[in-house]
């Protein structure tokens, strides 16, 4: 097998993986579905060790490779001090295979170390496979697309997001795949509308607004008339929302409006930091591990249980000083902004566009917690990363 298709079979293990209990739980025992889930981990990081022993796996020089250094160490650090009690189907099922364990720390480092650039293009491809695995999960829940709390936004592991990287390089699609990824973007957002998930709907605008904007620049730059349009249709969008806003703030939007105002999160920042307030310099430098929790009352009304230990908090950047402290924090902002900065740099718009994606993570990494699971927007973040560093420089094979 050539490297590209390796390359192309990491990418389609993670949306495996991503995708397979949502996927297969309606037919399938759970023991069935994680010894598949296994799989596909075991698929990703064994397609990565075989291009890295074929010589084609990509080597970074100078700051970035120092940076990776480090990054490195403070992974280590943060899953060597997890809880690794039990048998080893524990250890397999939950630190290896969940994700928030060991995978959300070696994700970033199989990532980095292929060759996405040379293959973006057929990377794409698996994207748009990706975003089309919704659809199955969509139909498999109906009746479960619009719930109260956070249910219908965690249907489909934010697969559209994945429609962001698409319709930026719209122009390497057909039109056919365009209006597809283009409609289930618009759905999902619509459905995060009725849902009333606001960090989301926060997420996809500014992404699409991105896309949107560099993705169709040189249109833009070409034909005036086209920009004339996308300003008149932009208007008269707006002047009809407002028109029916009384009978859509009712219906459409009512759940947003009720919830506009709702604080979800002052209470559980405070417990966090009232912990945090008690604790030793240790805990706030390096984290409390792969495991770390802080004191916080949880009901599990599923499994009619009680704990009073929170092993994640929502809000991304207090979620990574727990885990790793403040020099996870320190690192993944110097990976976002050398990659922003090198991005900027090369010189490409849709290169440019990629690295304008990444100033978004500094608001979700405040909404949401996009870099530290194993999720979509995890591997869309390390994916740009990848991409910018490896166009600053020429890709060296091991």
């Amino acid at each position: 097998m050539n490297t590209e298709k390796l390359v192309i079979w990491v990418y389609v293990f993670i949306a495996l993986r991503l995708a397979a209990d949502q996927l297969l739980s309606p037919f399938l025992f759970t023991t069935l579905i994680r010894i598949f889930e296994i799989f596909c981990v075991a698929g990703m990081f064994g397609c990565t060790l075989i291009v890295w022993a074929k010589g084609a796996g990509v080597r970074y020089r100078g700051w970035t490779l120092f940076l990776i250094l480090l990054f490195a160490l403070n992974c280590i650090g943060i899953m060597a001090r997890g809880h690794f009690g039990g048998g080893l189907k524990e250890i397999v099922m939950n630190n290896l295979n969940g994700d928030d364990g060991i995978l959300a720390y070696t994700l970033p480092f199989l990532i980095l170390s292929l060759p996405n650039r040379r293959y973006f293009r057929s990377i794409l491809n698996v994207l748009f496979f990706s975003v089309l695995l919704i659809i199955p999960i969509w139909l498999l829940n109906i009746t479960e697309l619009v719930r109260e709390e956070h249910y219908g936004e965690a249907i489909g592991v934010y697969l559209p997001f994945y429609g962001t990287v698409l319709l930026l390089f719209h122009s390497k699609l057909s039109r056919r795949k365009h209006l597809l990824v283009l409609v289930i973007y618009f759905i999902y957002l619509l459905l995060m509308v009725l849902n009333a998930r606001r960090n989301v709907i926060v997420s996809l605008v500014l992404y699409f607004g991105i896309a949107f904007i560099v993705g169709n620049l040189a249109l833009f730059r070409s034909n005036r008339k086209v920009v004339l349009g996308g300003i008149v249709a932009a208007v008269l969008l707006f002047g009809a929302v407002m028109a029916g806003w009384q009978s859509l703030s009712q219906s459409v939007f009512s759940r947003l409006i009720d919830r506009a105002k709702d604080d979800t999160r002052s209470r559980v920042e405070l417990l966090f930091l009232v912990d945090m307030s008690s604790a030793p310099a240790s805990d706030w430098i390096f984290g409390r591990g792969m495991d770390g929790a802080y004191y916080q009352l949880v009901e599990n009304a599923e499994e009619n249980s009680i704990t009073y230990d929170r092993k994640g908090i929502e809000t991304g950047y207090l979620h990574m000083i727990l885990k790793g402290g403040l020099i996870y924090v320190l690192l993944i902002l110097a990976f976002l902004f050398t990659a922003f900065i090198k991005g900027l740099k090369s010189g490409k718009t849709l290169l440019q566009g990629l690295a304008c994606f990444l100033p978004v993570y500094l608001l979700e990494m405040y909404m949401t917690n996009p870099v530290s699971f194993f999720a979509v927007r995890t591997v869309i973040f390390w994916l740009i990363v990848s991409v910018c560093f490896q166009f600053s420089q020429s890709s060296r094979k091991v």
